[in-house]
Parts: structure tokens; C-alpha cells; sequence
């Protein structure tokens, strides 16, 4: 399944609702982003890239009472791995061994997070 791409602020938006999980609500939205991601979104702003999560078909809306939940449709794994593999392709050209060359690399993570890695790999 080909996932759209999302843009940096529907990402972050997209990661609050992950965070919080299924029946999260805007005011949640809205103030995890603002805190922890350090925005100053107004309540109008989150709701226009939640609709826009919807149109992608990442989440779904329903009502719950008065208030409108947010159901997800596309896992946050599901996410990662499909750009994991756009990023392989576009800076690699698809060759793995790149990639796990630039994943071992001792500027990109500690040697403790590197020997993490290769024991996953295993």
C-alpha cells in the first residue's frame, strides 16, 4: 500500500495523534503539539492539518457526544517503514548496503546505539 507523503507540520500533528492514540481529540492534539513540539498552534490550524490527515487517509473522524475523535488509519510503523524505504531509494539509489554503512557510522549514533542495532539485525 503507497501512503501520501506528509508535510512537516502534518507530521508532527500526525505524531500527536499516534501518541495519544485512537479517540484523541483536538484540545489533546493541540496541546501535545504545542508542549512537547514546541508550537504555538491555535485550535483553526491543527484542525486544518487534521482534515488534511483525513483527505490522505491516514485518520478518520468521528463524533463522540460533542466533540470529534480521531480514529487511526495508518500505524506508525506502517509510516516509518514506507519512508524508511522512500529515504533508501532517493539517497541510496536502493543499495541496503549504504544505508547500513550510514546506520553503523559512528557519527550517526553512539557505539552503545550501534551494537543495539547490530544485535537487532541478527
Amino acid at each position: 500500500m503507497k501512503i501520501k507523503t506528509l508535510t512537516e507540520s502534518e507530521k508532527v500533528t500526525m505524531k500527536c495523534v499516534w501518541d495519544l492514540g485512537d479517540g484523541t481529540r483536538l484540545a489533546h492534539i493541540l496541546a501535545l503539539a504545542n508542549e512537547k513540539y514546541g508550537k504555538e498552534w491555535k485550535s483553526q490550524t491543527v484542525s486544518t492539518f487534521l482534515g488534511k490527515l483525513v483527505a490522505k487517509g491516514y485518520i478518520e473522524q468521528y463524533r463522540d457526544g460533542r466533540y470529534y475523535c480521531y480514529r487511526i488509519l495508518i500505524s506508525k510503523r506502517t509510516y516509518r517503514c514506507q519512508e524508511l524505504a522512500r529515504d533508501l531509494a532517493f539517497w541510496d539509489d536502493g543499495d541496503i548496503n549504504l544505508l547500513a554503512e550510514e546506520l553503523l557510522d559512528d557519527e550517526t549514533f553512539t557505539a552503545e546505539e550501534r551494537e543495539t542495532l547490530k544485535k537487532a539485525m541478527r
